[in-house]
């Protein structure tokens, strides 16, 4: 019984640790388009952010609850890290509770999507169209009801 209890305190202590030690995947804009493709029937919501951005670090907890809120099968979020630092990234990302995929974008990406300002929303319908490309802070309210709407009215 010891053994499982030590055991136990082991693997939660790993668990908890683990996202200090989370090295975000580069990104480029192929790839972020090839995730988009590969969702298809989905709705998907792709943030721009940085460490450094207070609107950014605003919006982030909104996205982690809808993320929450809604099915993977439904919906699915990528988060995209424009910091010019990875260490900057995994700062955040270890204290962060990410339920959500997050990269850290190539630069050839910013300029592709022509990311000048951030926070950067962008949500494409279940057939891959680009229907919300916003530039600011979204709140979570106004967020979960564009996708309600993308969705049919339901969750």
């Amino acid at each position: 019984m010891k053994f499982r209890s030590a055991l136990f305190t082991v693997l939660c202590l790993i668990v908890l640790t683990l996202p200090a030690f989370a090295t975000p995947r580069e990104i480029g804009s192929g790839d972020l388009l090839k995730l988009v493709g590969e969702s298809r029937g989905k709705v998907v919501v792709v943030n721009f952010f940085a460490s450094w951005c207070p609107p950014c670090l605003e919006e982030i907890p909104g996205l982690i609850r809808l993320r929450g809120h809604y099915k993977p099968s439904q919906v699915e979020f990528i988060g995209v890290s424009v910091d010019e630092s990875r260490d900057q990234l995994v700062a955040l990302m270890g204290k962060t509770p990410f339920n959500y995929p997050v990269f850290l974008a190539r630069e050839e990406l910013s300029r592709f999507f022509g990311i000048s300002s951030i926070p950067r929303l962008l949500v494409y319908d279940k057939a891959g169209k680009l229907v919300i490309d916003n530039v600011g802070l979204v709140e979570a309210d106004e967020l979960a009801k564009a996708i309600d709407t993308l969705l049919g009215g339901g969750k």
